[in-house]
C-alpha cells in the first residue's frame, strides 16, 4: 500500500513534469541517465523489475518497492504503471524522506 503522503507527492511530481512512467519513458530516462530515483510496483512481473533494477544499478539510481501498479497510476493520474522514475533531485528528497518516515527501505543504486 502506498502512503497517502508518497502519493500525494507523486501527484505533484507528475504534475510538475519531473516523474516519468511507463515501461519505454522509464527506461529511457535510465539510460540517459535523467533519474534520480526509481520507484517499483511491488505487483509488477518479475522481469520487468530485473528489467529496472539492472537499469537503476548501472545508472546508480536509488530505488524502492512500493505499492501497486494500480496505486502507483492513480498516485500519478494515470493508468496502472509498473514503475516510476523521479527526475527531480529536491523530489526525490522528499520522497526518500517519506519512504523513511513510513519505515519504507530506498536500496541505493551503487552496485
Amino acid at each position: 500500500m502506498i502512503p497517502q503522503s508518497l502519493a500525494y507527492m507523486l501527484g505533484l511530481c507528475q504534475r510538475a513534469g519531473k516523474a516519468a512512467s511507463g515501461d519505454t519513458a522509464v527506461e529511457l530516462a535510465l539510460k540517459k541517465r535523467k533519474a534520480e530515483m526509481l520507484i517499483l510496483a511491488a505487483d509488477a512481473s518479475e522481469r520487468t523489475q530485473e528489467k529496472f533494477l539492472e537499469l537503476a544499478t548501472r545508472a546508480g539510481v536509488p530505488h524502492c518497492r512500493v505499492g501497486t501498479r494500480d496505486e502507483l497510476g492513480s498516485a500519478l493520474g494515470k493508468a496502472h504503471r509498473a514503475a516510476v522514475v523521479v527526475q527531480s533531485k529536491d523530489f526525490a528528497k522528499g520522497i526518500a524522506s517519506i519512504l523513511e518516515k513510513e519505515g519504507l527501505a530506498l536500496v541505493s543504486g551503487r552496485g
